[in-house]
């Protein structure tokens, strides 16, 4: 088969990938908005992949090609909006913790929705970055069920554990136990711990914040 001929039979894989990454196609788009995107970018980001991907297919290895473009296009989303989610360019040397830390800061005062995140973070080993880290996400969360990398993925993108309870069909506490768990799984030595982190983004009531500041 050529790979134009490929490029067309596949072209499901780039909405599957970012639905599967963000949770729908309405979140990405949302995402997107947040990153100085549209959500036709990250299908534009898709199709690249996957039209290199045919362009480099291997017949012997037809079998896992859907999951092989799958994992990469799901990562080469998550660039796309680590390099374009702040108003300048961003080294892909500076973690995405860091690149958070920036980018955070500069969209929550647009945000008028109150929502406490409590994140229960991993000590001492900083999981966070670990879990993140497009480089090794997929062996960190090896051990874990799809749903439990699901939720991290949810956490990931900045999900509150009000909307994850609300996207899954499940009530937060469950939420909050699926999360702990997969920590648990990532590592062992994981200790509860009540923090803010950069890891979710601080969302607060900046509606508040801003009339203060307006008197």
């Amino acid at each position: 088969m050529k790979a134009e001929e490929l490029f067309e039979e596949k072209q499901h894989l780039v909405i599957t990938a970012i639905k599967q990454r963000f949770g729908s196609m309405a979140r990405a788009g949302q995402i997107a908005e947040m990153n100085n995107m549209e959500l036709d970018d990250l299908i534009q980001v898709g199709r690249m992949h996957l039209w290199v991907c045919c362009v480099k297919h291997d017949v012997e290895r037809a079998e896992t090609f859907n999951a092989y473009v799958m994992k990469g296009m799901k990562w080469a989303m998550s660039d796309e909006l680590h390099m374009k989610g702040t108003a300048f360019k961003v080294s892909r040397k500076v973690s995405h913790e860091e690149r958070n830390q920036i980018h955070f800061h500069s969209i929550d005062w647009h945000r008028e929705e109150e929502s406490v995140n409590e994140f229960y973070a991993v000590s001492p080993s900083n999981v966070e970055e670990e879990v993140m880290s497009s480089i090794t996400f997929e062996e960190v969360t090896s051990v874990l069920e799809e749903r439990e990398k699901s939720i991290i993925l949810h956490i990931g993108e900045g999900y509150t554990t009000r909307e994850i309870a609300r996207e899954f069909e499940m009530g937060k506490s469950t939420v909050n136990k699926k999360k702990n768990e997969a920590f648990l799984k990532i590592n062992p030595d994981y200790k509860p711990m009540k923090q803010r982190s950069f890891f979710l983004g601080k969302r607060s009531l900046k509606e508040k914040h801003q009339s203060q500041l307006v008197m």
